[in-house]
């Protein structure tokens, strides 16, 4: 009887899985890569002085050109807030300046680093018009809009009536913007000098 009561005890250990077997430890799982970040190419045609993020004050807008008395040509362009780095960029004596002089050759790179990338994939501001003057903003070339995009450069826009037309920095961009105002006594004719013509409310 005993002999049978130990090969029992025998048997019902094998069959619970008794053993010496150690348990098993999980693997560790490979540490996923961290991406290397891209430089920025305008950050880096731009070179030295950056302009910071934090400094970016927005888009001054002028009326560019005034082809004829129902037609006008915004230009934007991004502006710092930055005294330090207005001397440093060769524009002395500014407390608001542009990134660059206009004819440094690293004003373009230095503008389409602070104006990051429109959303139809060109450097430079999105622009929209503020139909009804409510703070609701549509893009321009969109139905009911007054405005369109040219398409060899994201700074310019042409302006067909009064109204209220922003410039707001795109993608990899402080977001900052800048509005001009085109009053309806600024149109039907050609002026002299046009590049005073907007306003800011």
């Amino acid at each position: 009887m005993r002999r049978l009561v130990a090969f029992a005890i025998i048997a019902g250990t094998v069959a619970c899985g008794g053993g010496s077997t150690a348990p098993t430890t999980p693997a560790t799982p490979a540490p996923t890569p961290v991406p290397t970040a891209t430089p920025n190419p305008f950050a880096a045609a731009c070179g030295s002085p950056l302009p910071a993020f934090a400094d970016s004050y927005g888009f001054g807008i002028k009326v560019q050109l005034e082809p004829t008395p129902g037609k006008k040509i915004l230009n934007a362009s991004p502006i710092v807030k930055n005294a330090d780095y207005c001397t440093a960029a060769g524009l002395g004596g500014r407390i608001i300046c542009n990134t660059r002089n206009e004819n440094a050759p690293e004003r373009v790179p230095c503008d389409n680093y602070l104006s990051g990338i429109a959303d139809n994939g060109q450097p430079g501001p999105n622009w929209f018009e503020d139909i009804d003057n409510n703070g609701k903003l549509v893009k321009c070339g969109e139905p009911n809009t007054h405005c369109d995009l040219k398409p060899e450069n994201q700074y310019l826009l042409d302006v067909y009536a009064p109204g209220s037309y922003v410039a707001c920095g795109g993608k990899g961009s402080p977001g900052t913007c800048g509005v001009c105002v085109l009053a309806p006594s600024t149109w039907g004719e050609i002026h002299k000098n046009p590049s005073g013509l907007c306003g800011l409310s």
